[in-house]
């Protein structure tokens, strides 16, 4: 007879009981056999979490406390936490990541969503994750590779139009190549931006990832004509890949090409910033709109509070835009130098997109092509030692700039 298995013990903590009865059902359905303790918000206050538990699960509707602060106090008895999250609650997705949350769930969720996520933290280790305290230890950077991360808080800012034509030049200029990798749920833009044909993405990789096998990796990698390596993000929301899995595709890509550029998403807000760990510089892009600059504004000030070892740059896109902000109002608002101004070209951008060809490609000479490669000149590999200069303090050019030094208005 084989044994009975044993239950695993979760804490629910959760002021409504329809909220109770709604997890309780969706964790009926999973493979594995748990056992859900209750805590409200209040009762957490009074007593503190159980001894035995390791993984609790955290709605987001609490009456006692934020859900912040739930996260922070139950990772301070190391327990690791399932955030319950309102996808288009931008601010307290933010809050709970910075809180070290380990997961997020988008609420409404369906039943497979909330046991799989559940399962991948628990088989990690029901580890909590990172908060605004020193980062964990990782390998040191190489000198032989350089990790840029693109980043825009707004959707409809440009920023992976950006990625991807920043990419290419990168390409162009890189002995061991470069590989442009798209980081968030539901996405798959690039595929579209460069006109690549394969149902390949990173998602291929989640059930048989070796992170001491690159051959697996390779196997994922689609190459665009202008020889550059792309890694697709998954078209399902459904397809989440956890942010340590990231890191270690990074660390393989870095023994593998001279350039890897990271397409954020800011769905992928757990991913985003366990990436922006990774990168030797983050470019953060933003429009001469205020809806862009006041969501830049709160990224900026985030960065600063909780992440000062980030080489943080701003990209004005779109910087000449009839009606736009002028770029000293924005240089004032975001209190930050701009790294570079990309100039507005709304049609040949359409048509870049339409056509799937990069403008760098198909009108290299255009003031819009010289302004991303006038980027990728400070990221050639012969400038990398230049870089390390300017950290040492020797100059605050452009250079320096790019990666976060001498940043401050």
């Amino acid at each position: 007879m084989s044994p009975v298995a044993q239950p695993i013990p979760l804490l629910l903590v959760a002021d409504s009981a329809e909220t109770c009865e709604r997890i309780a059902s969706a964790l009926l359905s999973a493979p594995a056999f748990y056992r859900i303790e209750r805590m409200t918000s209040p009762d957490l206050n009074q007593k503190g979490p159980p001894s035995d538990i390791r993984l609790a699960l955290v709605d987001q509707d609490l009456r006692s406390a934020k859900l912040a602060q739930v996260v922070q106090r139950l990772n301070s008895a190391n327990i690791a936490s399932v955030a319950l999250v309102d996808a288009r609650d931008g601010q307290t997705l933010q809050e709970v990541v910075l809180a070290g949350v380990a997961a997020l769930v988008a609420t409404p969720f369906v039943d497979a969503q909330l046991w799989e996520t559940v399962g991948r933290v628990l088989a990690a280790g029901a580890r909590p994750g990172f908060a605004g305290g020193p980062p964990a230890a990782k390998a040191p950077r190489g000198r032989d590779s350089l990790v840029v991360a693109v980043y825009t808080p707004k959707s409809g800012s440009g920023g992976s139009v950006l990625a991807a034509n920043l990419a290419v030049t990168l390409q162009q200029r890189a002995p061991r190549g470069a590989v442009l990798m798209e980081v968030g749920e539901g996405t798959g833009s690039q595929a579209i931006l460069l006109n690549l044909h394969s149902e390949r993405t990173l998602g291929d990789l989640l059930a048989r990832f070796d992170p001491n096998d690159a051959e697996l990796l390779r196997d994922v990698l689609i190459e665009h004509s202008s020889g550059l390596r792309v890694l697709v993000s998954p078209p399902s929301q459904s397809v989440r890949i956890p942010p340590d899995m990231l890191e270690e595709i990074i660390d393989i890509l870095r023994r593998m090409f001279d350039f890897i550029v990271l397409d954020l998403h800011a769905s992928a807000i757990s991913s985003t910033i366990a990436m922006m760990r990774k990168a030797h510089a983050v470019l953060l892009v933003v429009t001469p709109e205020m809806t862009s600059l006041h969501q830049g504004r709160q990224f900026v000030e985030m960065v600063e509070a909780t992440l000062p070892e980030v080489g943080l740059n701003i990209l004005l896109n779109r910087a000449n835009l009839a009606g736009g902000v002028p770029a000293d109002a924005i240089r004032r608002h975001l209190r930050m130098r701009i790294a570079e101004e990309i100039p507005d070209d709304q049609p040949l951008v359409t048509a870049s997109v339409n056509r799937g060809v990069p403008f760098v490609l198909s009108h290299p000479r255009s003031p819009l092509a010289r302004a991303v490669q006038k980027v990728t000149l400070h990221l050639a590999p012969g400038q990398l030692a230049a870089a390390d200069a300017s950290a040492a303090g020797q100059t605050a050019g452009p250079l320096g700039r790019l990666f976060g030094w001498g940043k401050r208005e």
